[in-house]
């Protein structure tokens, strides 16, 4: 018992030295960067798959005879630059970003400042309190879990009468995205996609094929001049794809993807509503979290938030491949008839590069004078529309091919020649009507003009030549 008793003495003496001594080591004095740097690098597929073509510079000609003969992409690739600097610009803000040569961007993406709005004065238009409400539903399965849906109305809201479906609401969990640089935390600020006329001419639509690893440099009259190096693994996440998206005899749809490489987490949410007539509409909201209406989708988010969010089953861990959406859900989605619809948002989270220059000094005694910090994100984003009758490839409709998802996705290579050129009458029979009606299907006034007009793309005055795997042997 003694010897206990001088052993413990001992253990708390020299724990208390050690603690004494971290307490007298001198903390190392750091000072801020002087410049924040972020990029946000996304994959999207589905109706995201147009998203490089959006906010990558101007479309040639040669682009669009690729789209019509090739036609619209499966997948897209698009980056978000934004740069803040502590210090102010020499003359007119400047800045650009070089890319390494494997992204295939032609030259230095320009960097624009956005002008501050002037403040509106004066009266405005009358407010018109809106009308409807919201309905929330959350969590994989085949049939809506208790307690749902928790239903909010505007006008209760308004008055603060939904006391107890608030309360119901209150386990929700917010995503904390990545700090970004922001005019309001910039003394200087710039970012892209813009129109900056100094862009014109760029091509930064990122094909298939095109990684962003190698080296960048950012400089501009405003900061130091910034240089990094993204190894080989840190580029553009691969598309997520859905390998089927059966519906169910109970009306569910049962989705199943394909494991995304170097996905942190996953999470699914879909949105559809019903306008009336100018006079406000029911909204309804369905998550695949396992708690009450945590919608998080497309954010950007650092693996350690993804990490605990997982944690409080608002985010699918990286090893789920599969997502049931309940049957409640879609019965609502099918109340508004043909013309109803949904968009179902599925984000893959991804990994993130981050670098400090210089490096912290080893002597905590010399202060480490931070230049400049960057964080590189990276997600896989894709959207679809979900009607009643289940989830609609939009891509693959705008190309001409159907679009409906009900059965497992199959490579042509192996379809036997049959079904393989049964397919390609399928999409010919199909093609103009198909195309015309994504404006229909969408509810969006003049949607089924922009729909021919994208189905039109593809088709060639000439007769088509007949497939060498369908030719009468």
């Amino acid at each position: 018992m003694r010897r206990t008793l001088i052993l413990a003495a001992s253990i708390l003496a020299m724990a208390t030295a050690f603690g004494a001594a971290a307490q007298n080591r001198p903390q190392q004095q750091v000072t801020p960067p002087e410049a924040r740097y972020w990029m946000g690098a996304t994959t999207g597929a589905g109706m995201m798959a147009m998203m490089g073509a959006a906010g990558g510079g101007e479309m040639g000609m040669g682009d669009m005879m690729r789209m019509a003969t090739g036609g619209m992409p499966t997948s897209g690739r698009s980056v978000e630059l934004r740069l803040g600097s502590s210090l102010a610009a020499s003359g007119a803000p400047e800045a650009s970003h070089t890319m390494p040569a494997a992204a295939q961007v032609n030259k230095p993406i320009a960097l624009a400042t956005p002008q501050r709005q002037p403040s509106q004065t004066g009266p405005g238009a009358p407010y018109q309190p809106p009308k409807g409400s919201i309905k929330f539903y959350w969590g994989c399965g085949e049939r809506a879990g208790p307690g749902q849906p928790v239903t909010l109305t505007y006008d209760k809201l308004m008055r603060g009468e939904n006391d107890p479906d608030i309360a119901a609401l209150r386990g929700s969990v917010d995503a904390r995205d990545v700090r970004k640089p922001t005019p309001d935390n910039s003394r200087t600020y710039a970012d892209w996609p813009n129109d900056d006329r100094r862009n014109r001419g760029l091509n930064a639509r990122f094909p298939d094929g095109a990684s962003l690893a190698g080296a960048h440099t950012i400089q501009g009259n405003y900061g130091p001049a910034i240089n990094f190096t993204l190894p080989a693994d840190k580029t553009f996440m691969a598309p997520l794809n859905f390998s089927s998206t059966a519906k169910q005899p109970s009306g569910a749809i049962k989705l199943n993807w394909q494991s995304v490489a170097r996905a942190t987490g996953y999470s699914l949410g879909l949105m559809t509503g019903q306008e009336r007539m100018g006079g406000g509409g029911d909204v309804v909201m369905w998550s695949s979290a396992n708690r009450p209406a945590t919608f998080i989708m497309a954010e950007d988010l650092a693996p350690a938030e993804v990490q605990r969010l997982i944690g409080l089953k608002a985010v699918l861990a990286p090893t789920t491949t599969t997502c049931t959406i309940p049957k409640e859900v879609l019965d609502e989605v099918a109340k508004g008839g043909d013309r109803s619809g949904g968009m179902l948002w599925t984000t893959a989270f991804g990994d993130q590069f981050t670098q400090v220059f210089p490096e912290r000094p080893a002597d905590p005694k010399t202060t480490w004078d931070q230049e400049w910090f960057i964080r590189v994100n990276f997600k896989s984003v894709r959207v679809d529309m979900v009607t009643r009758d289940g989830v609609q490839d939009m891509g693959a409709m705008m190309a001409g091919g159907g679009g409906r998802m009900n059965g497992a996705n199959r490579n042509p290579a192996q379809m036997s020649d049959a079904e393989y050129c049964a397919m390609l009458a399928e999409q010919k029979r199909n093609q103009p009507s198909v195309a015309g009606s994504i404006g229909e299907a969408t509810g969006i006034p003049g949607g089924g003009m922009l729909g021919r007009a994208i189905g039109g793309l593809g088709k060639k005055k000439a007769e088509e030549p007949v497939d060498p795997r369908c030719a009468k042997k």
